[in-house]
Parts: C-alpha cells; sequence; structure tokens
C-alpha cells in the first residue's frame, strides 16, 4: 500500500509541476493540434474531480471504522489526479483560444489552488484525519473551492452570475422617450441578450468585450468586432451571416440568434458611425435608425405594470417544442404565463401545425397568421382559443362568412383584416361581438361611406381604414406586397400587387433594374404570365417617397428529371437530400443553407440530369444563392452540355458572371442559360466557385462557395 502511495505521489506532483509551468508561461505557449483537442475536453473531464472531490470529503465526516477503509486512498489518489488533469486541459483550451477577462483569471487560478489543494490533502491525510476538527474545515474549505470554481466556469460556458440567475427576479424597466439612447438603450441591450454569454461583462472570448464603446473599440483577437461607418470590415456582422453549421458563426448555435429586425439595427447603426451617446430623438424624424429604434424600444416606452392572469403557464418544455423557425411563441411580458405566437413562411405553415397549438390554446392571448393559407375552416378551432385577444388576419384567405365563427369570442379585442376580400356585411356581422374594440381594414371591399356609416353604429370600437391623410412630413412608403404566392407554376400564373395605402402607384421591372420615376412598367390591372420572371417592384405615391424596392420570382416548372447524377461531391455540411434537392420545385429560403441547397467550395460542381428519354431543350434555368457576407458567391464560371448517351457532349453554352465588388443583401438569384434547340437525353451542369475571395471582402484570400437551390430543363 505504502508503496502505491509513493508512485501516485510521484505521478501527482509531476503534474503539479507541469500545471504550474502552463500556468506561469501561457503567453509564451503555443499549443499543438493534439494537445488542443485535449484541451477540449476540459468540459468534458471536469465532471470527475467534482464527484471524487465531494467523495473524498464525505469521507471526512464518516465514523473511523467506514473512513479508514483503503478504498478512500484510491478515491482521494483519483481526485487529485483528475484535478490536475483537468486543470491542465483547462489550461491548454485557454492558451488555444487566446480568451480574457475577469472570470477566466479567477476561474484559472480557483483551478489551479483546487488542483494543489487535491494533492495536499491526499498526502497529508494521515496527519489531518488525527485532527478532526481541522480534517473537517479543510473538506469544507475545499467544497467551497469547488462550488466557486464552477460557478466561474458556469459563468464563461453560459453567462455572467449563471448560477444566480433565476434568484434576479428585477422587472424591465420603462423608457423615457426623450432621453432614450441609441447604444444605452438599443443596441447594448442586444449585445447582452445575444452575444452576453461570451462578451459581455467579465468574459471576453477571443479576447472580445462588448460591455462599452472603449473595449468595442478595441475589439479581439481576429480583430475590430465594429468598425464605424465600414460594414465590409465589421467582423461582428460577418461572423452573424456565417451559416448556422459554421464554426465561427456568431453567436454559438444552441443560443439565442439574431433576429433580422436586430441585424437590421445593427447594420444601420455601424453605417451611420456606431454613435455611443447620441440620444434616438437627435436623429431627423424619417432616418431609419431613428424609425427601426422606435420600433424596437416600443414594448417599453409605455410599460406598465405585468397583468395577472388567472391561468398557470403552458409547460416549458412544450413550448420549447413548439417553438422554430417558421413558428415564434414568446411570453408578452417578463415571468408572464401569457403567450404570442407568431407563424412565417407560407409555404411550411398548414392547419396541422396551427393545430399543435390546441395544448397551449389555454396561453396564447396574441395569434399572428398574416398572409399564411389560412381558409375559414381553420377559424373554428382559432375560436376555440379561451383568452385570444389580439388576431392578425391580414392578407389570408378567409372570407365574411368565416369571420361569424368568431362572434362569440369573449375575450377578442383586437382583429387585423387588412388585405383580405371582408366586405361592409362580414364587419357588421363580426362587430355584432361587443367584445371587439379594434379592426383594421385597409385594403378590404370596404369602401369610404360604409366605414363612416359603420362607425357611427360603433363609436366604441376603433375601425382604423389606413392612412387618409399627408402633413408637411416627406415619409418614405411601405414596400409593396404581391399577392400571388412566389415559386413555381406549372401553365399560367396571374400576378397582383398591392399597397396598405389607397391611391398608391405601383412599378416594375422584369429585368432586375431599379423601377424610378423614369424606368419600369406602372402596374394597372392584373398581369398573367406563362414563362419564369422576376419582377422587382417599387411603391409611389405624391407627397410621399418612394419605398424601398422588392423582388419576387415566379418560375415556371420545366422538363420532369428522372435523376440526378453528382459527378463531384457538395461538401459534406450541404448536401441533404442531393439527389432531390434540385428538382424538388422549391427554391427554399435564404436564411437556410443547410437543407435546401447543394454548396461547393473546394471543387466544381459536376452534374448530370437524366431526363429519360431524348427531348427538344433549349434553355437551362440554374436558381443560386447569392449571400456575399457569408462568402457564398456568384459561380465563376457556369457551363451546359448535352448528350444522348453520356458519352459524346456537346457545349450548348457557357457564361461568366460578373463578381460582385461589394457586399449586398443576401438573394436568390436565376441564372438563365439559353441556347439553340438541341436533341438530349442527359444535360450536364459544371459550376466553378470563386478559387479566392477579393481583397475588399473580410475573407480575402479564402476560397468562396457556390450555392445552388433548383436547377430547371426546358
Amino acid at each position: 500500500m505504502e508503496r502505491i502511495r509513493k508512485i501516485v505521489n510521484a505521478i501527482l506532483f509531476g503534474g503539479i509541476v507541469l500545471l504550474l509551468f502552463l500556468f506561469l508561461f501561457e503567453d509564451k505557449l503555443q499549443i499543438p493540434i493534439w494537445l488542443q483537442v485535449a484541451g477540449r475536453m476540459h468540459p468534458l473531464f471536469l465532471h470527475f474531480p467534482i464527484v471524487l472531490l465531494i467523495l473524498s470529503i464525505i469521507s471526512c465526516w464518516l465514523p473511523d471504522e467506514i473512513k479508514n477503509n483503503s478504498v478512500w486512498l484510491y478515491i482521494r489518489s483519483a481526485a487529485a489526479f483528475s484535478a490536475i488533469i483537468t486543470a491542465m486541459m483547462g489550461m491548454l483550451l485557454s492558451i488555444e483560444q487566446s480568451d480574457k477577462g475577469e472570470i477566466l483569471i479567477w476561474h484559472k487560478w480557483s483551478g489551479v489552488i483546487v488542483a494543489i489543494v487535491s494533492w495536499l490533502f491526499f498526502i497529508y491525510y494521515d496527519q489531518l484525519k488525527q485532527r478532526k476538527l481541522y480534517n473537517r474545515i479543510i473538506s469544507v474549505a475545499i467544497l467551497f473551492l469547488v462550488i466557486l470554481t464552477g460557478h466561474w466556469g458556469a459563468d464563461l460556458t453560459h453567462g455572467e452570475n449563471f448560477l444566480l440567475q433565476p434568484l434576479h427576479l428585477d422587472q424591465p424597466a420603462s423608457i423615457d422617450e426623450e432621453n432614450a439612447r441609441i447604444f444605452a438603450d438599443v443596441i447594448n441591450p442586444i449585445f447582452k441578450a445575444k452575444c452576453g454569454n461570451c462578451h459581455i461583462g467579465h468574459n471576453q472570448k477571443g479576447g472580445l468585450s462588448l460591455n462599452d464603446s472603449l473595449t468595442i473599440s478595441k475589439g479581439g483577437k481576429a480583430g475590430k468586432a465594429i468598425e464605424p461607418g465600414n460594414l465590409q470590415k465589421s467582423i461582428i456582422l460577418e461572423r452573424v451571416h456565417l451559416p448556422l453549421i459554421e464554426k465561427k458563426h456568431m453567436p454559438l448555435t444552441d443560443k439565442p440568434q439574431l433576429s433580422e429586425s436586430e441585424m437590421k439595427l445593427l447594420e444601420i447603426w455601424i453605417k451611420a458611425g456606431a454613435p455611443y451617446t447620441k440620444k434616438i430623438m437627435e436623429l431627423p424624424i424619417n432616418d431609419s435608425l431613428r424609425i427601426l429604434a422606435f420600433e424596437y424600444l416600443q414594448p417599453y416606452l409605455s410599460l406598465k405594470k405585468e397583468p395577472v392572469y388567472s391561468f398557470a403557464a403552458a409547460d416549458e418544455k412544450k413550448i420549447s417544442e413548439l417553438n422554430n423557425n417558421y413558428r415564434i411563441i414568446k411570453p408578452l411580458g417578463f415571468h408572464s404565463p401569457a403567450l404570442s405566437v407568431s407563424f412565417f413562411g407560407k409555404a411550411i405553415y398548414s392547419f396541422e401545425k396551427l393545430k399543435e397549438l390546441e395544448t397551449i390554446k389555454k396561453q396564447i392571448l396574441h395569434l399572428n397568421l398574416s398572409k399564411m393559407l389560412v381558409t375559414d375552416d381553420q377559424l373554428d378551432l382559432i375560436a376555440t382559443f379561451p383568452n385570444l385577444e389580439r388576431l392578425n388576419l391580414n392578407y389570408t384567405g378567409i372570407t365574411e362568412l368565416g369571420l361569424n365563427k368568431l362572434s362569440n369570442m369573449k375575450s377578442l379585442r383586437s382583429i387585423s383584416l387588412v388585405g383580405t376580400n371582408i366586405g361592409k356585411a362580414g364587419l357588421e356581422n363580426l362587430l355584432k361581438n361587443k367584445n371587439i374594440k379594434e379592426v383594421f381594414i385597409w385594403d378590404t371591399k370596404i369602401v369610404g361611406d360604409d366605414v363612416v356609416k359603420i362607425k357611427k353604429e360603433n363609436t366604441a370600437v376603433q375601425i382604423d381604414q389606413g392612412f387618409t391623410g399627408a402633413d408637411t412630413t416627406l415619409l418614405a412608403l411601405n414596400i409593396p406586397f404581391v399577392k400571388s404566392p412566389s415559386g413555381f407554376f406549372k401553365e399560367t400564373r396571374s400576378i397582383e400587387f398591392g399597397h396598405v395605402l389607397k391611391d398608391v402607384s405601383i412599378k416594375y421591372t422584369t429585368d432586375r433594374s431599379e423601377p424610378d420615376s423614369s424606368n419600369g412598367i406602372v402596374y394597372k390591372n392584373l398581369l398573367v404570365i406563362d414563362s419564369t420572371t422576376n419582377f422587382q417592384f417599387k411603391a409611389f405615391k405624391k407627397g410621399w417617397l418612394p419605398s424601398k424596392s422588392t423582388k419576387a420570382s415566379f418560375i415556371k416548372a420545366g422538363m420532369p428529371i428522372e435523376k440526378t447524377i453528382l459527378i463531384t461531391p457538395a461538401d459534406s455540411k450541404y448536401n441533404a437530400q442531393s439527389d432531390k434537392v434540385l428538382t424538388d420545385l422549391d427554391l427554399g429560403d435564404i436564411g437556410d443553407f443547410s437543407s435546401k441547397c447543394l454548396g461547393y467550395q473546394k471543387n466544381d460542381a459536376v452534374l448530370i440530369f437524366d431526363l429519360g428519354v431524348a427531348k427538344t431543350v433549349q434553355k437551362v434555368n440554374v436558381n443560386t444563392l447569392q449571400s456575399i457576407a457569408s462568402y457564398i458567391f456568384p459561380p465563376t464560371r457556369l457551363e451546359v452540355l448535352g448528350s444522348v448517351d453520356q458519352i459524346h457532349w456537346v457545349t450548348l453554352k457557357a457564361i461568366n458572371p460578373i463578381a460582385p465588388t461589394k457586399i449586398i443583401p443576401a438573394e436568390n438569384y436565376m441564372f438563365q442559360l439559353a441556347f439553340k434547340s438541341t436533341t438530349a437525353r442527359y444535360i450536364k451542369l459544371i459550376g466553378s466557385p470563386v478559387k479566392k475571395l477579393p481583397t475588399w471582402h473580410p475573407g480575402k484570400g479564402q476560397p468562396g462557395w457556390f450555392f445552388m437551390s433548383e436547377v430547371i430543363i426546358y
């Protein structure tokens, strides 16, 4: 037994020496790759010393006949050994990742002290056990050290004050509109909510702290997170735009992500020079940053005491299961059981997904189904939501008959029917429900005289029919919308544009140029298209600034493709359903790179499409994803070849797309390769990704990506 003790002591002493070497000289060391792997095992391995040290501590409080058992010697030696190994792994991880911050320093000091104390506890245990009081005091001190070290480690991993966070029940404070500041009240709360786990407080992963203007300006290991006025050089924008699957994407994929409005706010703030002390009210009234900032602050500008509800909160696990990218469920207030539910993505929506909410229908007070494929039969289910107060049915397919199903909803206070086919009779029937106090009826069949009459008969109801006048301030119009769902069609497709305001002129182009006062076609009547068309459209009205332009693509389905053959494989991260993804008539979402696209980076994309039999072909359309900020560029070359036997190939068309010269918003872009009619059974497509990103790009010199989401053959 004594020999084993000496061997273990020698090993532990060597470990302590190595640990102290790493601790004292970490700034001068570079870690090889195989040791980096060992360092990254630190979060996995640290549970062993915690359990073993606690067992060792317990032994100090047991009767002598039990604690003298030789098994405790092995437990104490294993506790000391695992504590030293875990501390060394932590030092290796710290050296590799170059993290900084006070919490990291405290965590390293306490981790090293725990390792040393556990070693000393093993060596001098026989002397200590003779003095029970000292032994027990030291055991309690070790337990305190373990808890403190774990607390700081949790702060590094999950955010500052993670352990005690449930005890902090402070309500969010209201904000004074006159004194609200851009950084303190808008940008910094976004950083705290979405970046706080790693870069707020004493945490400085990668050496980056987002606490204040000084630390933000200093930047981190990778450079400046924010370069005022320069979106391309602001690394924080590069990281948030990377695909979720990428290692450098921020925030981490298991953490809450920035919303589209938060990313837009961040971009506009940086573009405006990243002001830190300026008040929002100091900005011009039509300034985009001012408008978005006040939209973001709206819940806090008139914050009132949270209402008390008679129902209990829904099961958090159930809410988590129901939450996804296309159905967002949020509490209406701090620790409130009341929920708000919003659906996104018309192509993803279905009645089944609405029915999944039945388990939490008691807690739902706000329901947003705007632009979803909602029909009258679905209103039967919605009418059973007992506490529903606000319902958004904008641009849905409901009818006046369906609205009658909502007449007995006792809690319904507000309903939005913008862009629906509701007329006077439907509104009158709806308002028989005297609980309703607010109705939005923009862009419906209800005309002005009817509105005046209905308002007189329902003085307790606020009926909003949209903007009917203007003042001396020039405001930008909202973007127009297209009522027909974009995507694929087989024969013809009817196109109808609209706007929330009346008497708005909408101009469109189909050549990807920007509509303006001198360019574009004025929309007058319903359009009918019979071929693939990319619309870009914009709203104009006297006394208003033009809207931003928006886009919609309508793609005519091509010939059936029996089989897709990948001669060169797509990258393993972006090859889901590789045999179908290019021919499933689904363009996908530009925000979802992983499931609806094939991605190539290290090699050319070479694919063969089998039509089953020889056919006359004259054009191949290739829908690509372009997200310049995320390193996804148009191909440097696209080539189409045809064959009847897969042996003899003829080049049908080849193009070299123009490379972008700056970062632009992400979009789907359809390349159309037309050629002289030819007979072919097999079509080969070759696409070449950018070998090196240009010097103006944050990732200059690195290889770019080429993404395809659909190939159509005509």
